[in-house]
C-alpha cells in the first residue's frame, strides 16, 4: 500500500470551508447559509423546473441573515445557477410559486 504524504506549504490555506448539501427555500426567508470568513467560493443551484428563486445578501453588516423579498434581489431562474468568490457573508432566499429545492457547494 502506497503511503500518503501531506504537503505543508506556506501559502497553501488549511482553514477553507466545504459544504455541500439541498436547502429548500420556502415562500418566506428562508436561510441558505450564514456568513463565513473562511469562504472561497460559493455556487447555489435552483433545480426547480418552473419556480424562480431571489437571492439577498446582507448588504450593511455583513453577519446578519437579510430578509429575501420576491421580486427584489438576484434572481435565479428554473434551472440557474449563481456563483460568487467576493461575498463572505450570509444569504437568504425566497421562492415564488411555491418551495423550491436549490442545491449549494462552498469552498
Amino acid at each position: 500500500m502506497a503511503q500518503k504524504t501531506l504537503i505543508s506549504s506556506p501559502g497553501l490555506r488549511t482553514d477553507i470551508a466545504k459544504t455541500s448539501g439541498q436547502v429548500s427555500v420556502l415562500i418566506t426567508t428562508t436561510t441558505v447559509c450564514q456568513a463565513n470568513k473562511s469562504r472561497c467560493e460559493i455556487t447555489i443551484v435552483n433545480t426547480d423546473a418552473t419556480n424562480p428563486v431571489y437571492l439577498a445578501l446582507n448588504t450593511t453588516d455583513g453577519t446578519t441573515v437579510p430578509t429575501a423579498t420576491a421580486s427584489n434581489g438576484i434572481k435565479l431562474a428554473a434551472g440557474a445557477s449563481w456563483t460568487t468568490d467576493a461575498y463572505l457573508g450570509p444569504i437568504a432566499a425566497i421562492a415564488v410559486g411555491g418551495t423550491v429545492v436549490c442545491t449549494l457547494a462552498e469552498i
